[in-house]
């Protein structure tokens, strides 16, 4: 039995359409850092951090202090939803550290003399 060449083709087409579609389904996807998510949505990691759970993070560990991941495109897609607004958290403001009467402050190299 011969095949014709057009029906070798079409068999070849089929065979790697169907491995595409298979290959996606196993291939886990690639986790983020904080950082990387911020860089994309155009936030801060600080933002990252305080919106996680609507970031879908993936906690790596199970201490305090396990690092976080997130799936890029669910954070992205996280991020985009109408109703909540993503907003940017307040920058915090120190307040100026107050020297006590009478103490003087030691000029380091890098400070400009006024004299």
């Amino acid at each position: 039995m011969q095949l014709d060449p057009d029906d070798v083709e079409a068999i070849a087409v089929r065979v790697i359409e169907l491995f595409d579609r298979s290959s996606k389904r196993r291939r886990a996807p690639r986790l983020a850092t904080a950082g990387e998510v911020a860089d994309a949505l155009g936030v801060t990691r600080t933002w990252v951090y305080a919106n996680q759970e609507r970031l879908q993070a993936v906690r790596l560990g199970a201490g305090p202090k396990a690092r976080l991941r997130f799936d890029l495109e669910k954070a992205t897609r996280a991020f985009e939803v109408k109703g909540e607004p993503a907003q940017q958290p307040s920058r915090l403001r120190r307040s100026p550290t107050r020297v006590p009467a009478g103490v003087e402050l030691i000029r380091g190299r890098g400070s400009r003399n006024a004299d």
